[in-house]
């Protein structure tokens, strides 16, 4: 990567524990790599105030606080009305919500599922009143998802790591929303798929560090290795990299001036 390329990591995970002993090597990894930014997002109230205390320690961190939607079952609905209060007393700090979502990967109780989908509402509805982008996972609800979306009118939306098919995606495009796209695009026919199918002015990159390596599940990933994602995508758009990073900054810059 030449030094002029700027590159965004839009969704990771900076307070995980496998970061603790080395944080300060990685954003220095990722400043060489050309990265500018990185969106560290949250996932419930412990974790929110771990990216606001890294953003503010580091220059190149951005907040984005959310409430994992298996966190908002756990915590219970008390908890998520307390956040969003938190949130929206610290908005100037923000660049964007999330993550949150649905997810009927982990826990398919019909309960628990519309617990979910309320505190999806909210955080849906907040963003649009913070005029802020919303980072959305959507594991095995895909549909559910999108349809909840459709109706609060949201704008800015980007689907991190989507993990839906083809046809999905293709509404989640029509919508004008963004696909965030993780670092084992290197490795994954279906995100290939997406890349090779959404308008270069839709597409963005992620790592979901730590998860996510591009070298397999048995290494940590990190910002550093958008720079690896970019080629793929520029390989796949038969585009520079040079081409392809700007125009991911500028997707960037758009939606999360």
């Amino acid at each position: 990567m030449t030094q002029h390329i700027s590159l965004v990591d839009v969704h990771c995970h900076l307070d995980a524990k496998e970061f603790e002993t080395d944080l300060d090597t990685v954003l220095e990894r990722a400043k060489a790599a050309g990265v500018v930014a990185i969106l560290s997002n949250g996932t419930n109230p412990v974790s929110n105030r771990a990216v606001l205390a890294l953003a503010q320690k580091h220059a190149l961190v951005r907040s984005v606080l959310g409430f994992y939607p298996n966190d908002a079952v756990e915590l219970g609905m008390g908890a998520v009305q307390d956040e969003l209060k938190f949130i929206s007393e610290h908005a100037s700090k923000i660049v964007a919500l999330g993550e949150v979502g649905l997810d009927l990967h982990h826990d398919q109780d019909t309960k628990h599922f519309a617990a979910m989908k309320e505190t999806f509402i909210l955080f849906a509805r907040l963003a649009r009143r913070l005029d802020k982008p919303l980072i959305v996972h959507s594991r095995k609800a895909e549909t559910e998802t999108i349809e909840i979306l459709e109706t609060e009118g949201n704008k800015k939306v980007v689907f991190h790591c989507f993990g839906g098919n083809k046809k999905l995606a293709a509404r989640i495009i029509k919508n004008g929303w963004s696909l965030s796209i993780p670092s084992n695009v290197s490795r994954s026919s279906q995100f290939q798929d997406f890349v090779k199918d959404a308008p270069m002015n839709q597409l963005l990159t992620e790592t979901d560090a730590p998860l996510l390596s591009h070298l397999g599940r048995e290494h940590r990933s990190e910002p550093a290795d958008i720079a690896q994602s970019i080629k793929k995508i520029a390989e796949l758009k038969g585009l520079t990299v040079e081409e392809t990073a700007n125009q991911i900054y500028m997707n960037y810059q758009r939606l999360f001036k």
